[in-house]
């Protein structure tokens, strides 16, 4: 048999093949672990983002947003529909692609809308399940 008609050997072959499975058992979990920081390096910039907004309202009304609320206590803003309604600059996405859902928790006192905390909760059946996020009018985060 001439050397050029050689072809591998069975042993090689699964050699290659093994090489191949175990960087892939290394590469796979990591990859997964970059895509859920990344879905949640997204929710803390919406965050953020909210935050700003708050704080905008608040320097140009006096207080939190949604104003004109004058029952003291504590309530939320718990869709996104209503988180835009008080505050329409806040465009985190298309509500059925967010890995994330958002609400506002504010609470009232002496007629003012004073102070709130908002969160951002894993949507179940994505990869960031579970995880949560909050953020206040004083920028302290949990994250």
């Amino acid at each position: 048999m001439r050397n050029e008609d050689r072809g591998f050997s069975l042993i090689e072959l699964l050699v290659v093949i093994s090489i191949i499975a175990i960087l892939a058992t290394i590469a796979v979990p990591i990859f997964l672990g970059q895509r859920t920081k990344a879905m949640t390096t997204e929710a803390k910039a919406n965050l953020e983002a909210l935050r700003l907004l708050q704080v905008q309202y608040q320097s140009e009304r006096g207080e939190y947003a949604p104003a004109g609320d004058n029952v003291d206590g504590t309530r939320d803003l718990d869709s996104l529909s209503a988180i835009r309604a008080q505050l329409p600059g806040f465009k985190p996405g298309d509500e059925q692609n967010l890995n994330f859902t958002y609400k506002i928790t504010y609470t009232v006192s002496s007629s003012i809308t004073n102070s709130f905390i908002a969160n951002a909760v894993g949507r179940s059946g994505k990869p960031v399940a579970g995880i949560r996020l909050e953020i206040n009018q004083d920028n302290e985060k949990n994250w």
